[in-house]
Order: structure tokens, then C-alpha cells, then sequence
């Protein structure tokens, strides 16, 4: 892995990201490496890189992850404009009212991105399939992946 990483450091432009395959054998294991473009010369380049280059797997990829942190980023800078916004707004009669109001959501209660599907994931809760679909159409479905997560009571 230490090597795919140097190598991913080196070729941002092309790394998709790096991530294990786990398996119940230690033997089956897999170390993936996410490509954007010639996946094929990377695969011969990385694998002369490795001890045991029969452990990787080298995947396709649409979106660097250098892209993906930038989305990851946007969507998180957004989500605090989104709240200023709604703040500065003064529909609000308390500051205690604004923080309710807040908790009952939608909120992004987590954000990352997940190599392992080449998308930024993104957990809402509550389930609000609008604010959802808002939330992709906004940054792509080919970018963007929703699911639900169950905000904690300590979160605030």
C-alpha cells in the first residue's frame, strides 16, 4: 500500500483511489487501486512497483480523487451557507428555535468520499428523499451518492 500510495502521490491526475478488498482469508485479499484513463499502463507500471503484485486489482474510474475531495469540499462549504443563510435570515423568533429547527434537519451528518464507488457519500438525515434529490441533482449522480444516517442525540 505504501507504494501505491507514492504512486498515487506522484499521479493525481490519474489516481481514483487506493483501498482494501478485505476477505475472510488473508490470502484472497485485494489491493485496489482506482484509475482515470489508461488503466491497462498503469495496471503494467504499479504492478512492477510490488512484491506481490497478484494482489492488486486495478479498477476503472470516472473522477480523480483529488476531484472528489474538491467536490467534497464544495458540498461542505455549501452545507455551512446553506445554515448562515437560513440564520441571517431572521425567521427565527430565538436562537433556541433556530438550533430545533436545525436538528429536525435535512442535515449532512457525514460526508466522504468513498473510492470504493469513485462518488462523494454524503448521510442526510432525516430521510428526506427531496433533499436528497436536490443534493444530487446539484452535483451529479455520477458524483454524488446519498444515503441515510441516523443523526445522534450528542451530535449537538
Amino acid at each position: 500500500m505504501t507504494e501505491l500510495s507514492r504512486w498515487g502521490a506522484a499521479h493525481p491526475e490519474l489516481l481514483g483511489g487506493i483501498w482494501w478488498k478485505l476477505a475472510a482469508d488473508p490470502e484472497d485479499m485485494k489491493m485496489c487501486l482506482g484509475v482515470v484513463g489508461a488503466t491497462a499502463a498503469v495496471a503494467a507500471q504499479v504492478r512492477g512497483l510490488l512484491a506481490h503484485p497478484e494482489h492488486l486489482n486495478v479498477i476503472a474510474q470516472r473522477h480523480t480523487l483529488r476531484e472528489l475531495r474538491r467536490l467534497q469540499e464544495t458540498i461542505t462549504d455549501d452545507e455551512i451557507a446553506r445554515w448562515q443563510a437560513l440564520w441571517e435570515s431572521g425567521s427565527f423568533a430565538s436562537e433556541e428555535e433556530f438550533w430545533r429547527r436545525r436538528r429536525e434537519g435535512p442535515l449532512l451528518v457525514q460526508i466522504g468520499v468513498d473510492p470504493t464507488i469513485n462518488r462523494v457519500s454524503v448521510g442526510v438525515d432525516p430521510l428526506d428523499r427531496t433533499f436528497a434529490d436536490a443534493l444530487i441533482d446539484r452535483y451529479g449522480a455520477d458524483r454524488v451518492h446519498v444515503f441515510w444516517e441516523r443523526l445522534t442525540d450528542g451530535w449537538f
